[in-house]
């Protein structure tokens, strides 16, 4: 055995060990820690064989493998954490955690020009063209 394929199941494993704690510490709704933990492990090792055991294997396909097990349970454990709820077009997911809506970022966002000394009152010129 080299020493790529022994590093390479260690950080499989290592992988598999973190997805097992995150997920029994969550408490993720579909599923058990051990079956997510089995998925990592699962796709890791179909991509680390697919790899080793045929030599002409497309890497990019390899990869996609590998990365199905840690992407599904990520989407799964921001589903556990998020919960169901309807999503809301006027607010970003980040804004949803702290309860404040866009809007109030927007309004924050265009009164940050009155604080240089711009005012609403002023008029515009129109522009100008250089051909006249």
């Amino acid at each position: 055995m080299s020493l790529a394929a022994a590093a390479g199941g260690i950080l499989l494993a290592l992988a598999a060990a973190v997805v097992r704690r995150d997920a029994r510490r969550i408490g993720v709704e579909t599923g058990t820690p051990a079956l997510w933990a089995g998925l990592v492990l699962f796709t890791g090792g179909t991509g680390a064989a697919t790899a080793l055991l045929v030599p002409d294997a497309p890497i990019p396909g390899v990869l996609v493998v590998v990365a199905l097990g840690p992407l599904l349970y990520l989407l799964e454990r921001d589903d556990s954490l998020h919960g169901d709820d309807d999503p809301d077009p006027t607010r970003l997911p980040s804004a949803a955690a702290d309860g404040s809506p866009s809007a109030e970022g927007e309004a924050a966002r265009t009164g940050a020009g009155d604080e240089a000394g711009e005012t609403d009152d002023e008029e515009v010129p129109p522009a100008t063209s250089r051909d006249e």
